[in-house]
């Protein structure tokens, strides 16, 4: 009966989980808080700076990008200002008319098959994708959809269903899709032979990630499989990618969490032996202007600060609100 309880438990926290994933609200996936479309401070809305003040040269950018075959752009899911940065970006590295895959997070692998058969039109491809359009904010991504399909590019999911996670929450490795198992050892379980291997540190590190990102709220108990999780879900991007045919450039849309030169999708990359990897974080200044990266990125892009409401709030006993 006690482990039922922890089943029943461990899946409604996965649900919860979920829901906050595609609103935004979850730190480990490079996110802020969202309940509607936040308010934009400042005039210059598509103002972007890197970490010394430079301002961002998107023709410049996709230049320095040309020779990657994996291309990885982060984002604060409900800022509107990452999503048109982004959307130019793409454009311009399309631009060149390299066969290109773009690997959207927003969109689960299970509807690629519906994806591919779809007329290229954005709303028919987002449809064909299930996109889940009030978690996202939808049109927030709509840009991207549309850079990409405009750019003849191949658009695809690659993230995990809702059940896919859930299993692995409540079951382990073991749960997690046999294709992606080799690649969620534990730190004490990893193989030598795989390269890079999980370490303990990269686990502490994507645990506090949880940890900070649900509030301090999820117990302590939760940690290890909601990071475990999360690295399922990395793992499901990585595969995504690599599947691509040796000459086609692969582009990846998703939060900043995943693209996480330590902790994200780079590591699952490295682990297949893949090369040419640029990671770009694409973060917001702090509300006295610096720059300051929460990650490690190949390249970390500075938006201004919009104002959204407190993402702990609802964790809060009523009395402590007040």
């Amino acid at each position: 009966m006690r482990s039922r309880k922890r089943s029943t438990v461990a899946l409604l926290l996965v649900t919860a989980v979920c829901a906050m994933a595609a609103r935004g609200a979850i730190a480990a996936d490079g996110v802020a808080p969202a309940a509607s479309v936040p308010h934009v401070r400042g005039a210059a809305v598509d103002a972007a700076v890197d970490a010394s003040g430079r301002s961002l040269d998107i023709a410049a950018l996709a230049e320095r990008l040309r020779s990657a075959r994996y291309v990885l752009l982060g984002e604060i899911h409900d800022d509107a200002q990452h999503h048109r940065l982004r959307a130019a970006l793409l454009s311009a590295l399309l631009a060149d008319g390299r066969p290109t895959w773009v690997v959207f997070e927003q969109i689960d692998r299970q509807h690629n098959a519906a994806v591919a058969a779809a007329p290229r039109d954005t709303e028919v491809v987002v449809s064909a994708g299930q996109l889940d359009r009030k978690g996202w904010n939808w049109p927030l991504h709509r840009p991207l959809f549309d850079a990409a399909l405009a750019g003849g590019a191949t658009v695809l999911g690659g993230n995990l269903s809702r059940a896919e996670a859930s299993s692995v929450v409540r079951g382990g490795v073991a749960q997690a899709p046999l294709e992606l198992q080799r690649w969620l050892t534990a730190p004490a379980a990893a193989d030598a032979a795989l390269s890079p291997a999980w370490t303990p540190a990269q686990d502490a590190e994507l645990r506090h990630q949880v940890d900070v990102g649900h509030c301090g709220a999820l117990p302590s108990a939760m940690l290890a499989s909601m990071a475990l999780a999360q690295r399922a879900r990395d793992a499901a991007l990585a595969a995504a990618m690599t599947g691509a045919p040796p000459n086609v450039r692969v582009v990846l849309i998703a939060g900043n969490g995943h693209v996480r030169r330590d902790i994200g999708v780079p590591h699952y990359l490295a682990a297949a032996r893949a090369d040419g990897i640029v990671s770009i974080g694409f973060l917001e200044r702090g509300s006295d202007g610096r720059t300051a990266a929460d990650g490690p990125y190949d390249e970390a892009w500075f938006t201004a600060p919009v104002e959204r409401p407190d993402p702990c709030a609802s964790f809060r006993p009523a009395s402590a609100a007040r």
